[in-house]
């Protein structure tokens, strides 16, 4: 699941937020995607640019049961390639 922001036109079905840089170039997530999108301690941003725009996409942490469910599939699974995964936010 991810939110993206991207440097575009922005679309009939698109909403602006404006956010200002704090000291420490900070930003703070605005109280509505961290509630629509229910962020967390934890869950990552990632930031992929390219000469013509950036890119700004919210990676979930994973939960305990969908890790979980992993186990239950029935495939054989390897529990490094997993974690691997897991620290990429593939899963």
């Amino acid at each position: 699941m991810g939110i993206v922001y991207t440097v575009k036109p922005m679309s009939e079905d698109s909403k602006k937020i404006r956010m200002r840089i704090s000291k420490g170039y900070r930003v703070v997530l605005p109280s509505e995607l961290r509630e629509r999108y229910k962020v967390n301690v934890g869950d990552e941003v990632v930031w992929e640019i390219s000469k013509s725009s950036v890119l700004v996409q919210l990676q979930k942490k994973p939960s305990l049961n969908s890790i979980a469910a992993i186990g239950r599939s029935g495939k054989k699974s390897n529990s490094v390639e997993l974690k691997k995964r897991i620290q990429k936010g593939e899963i």
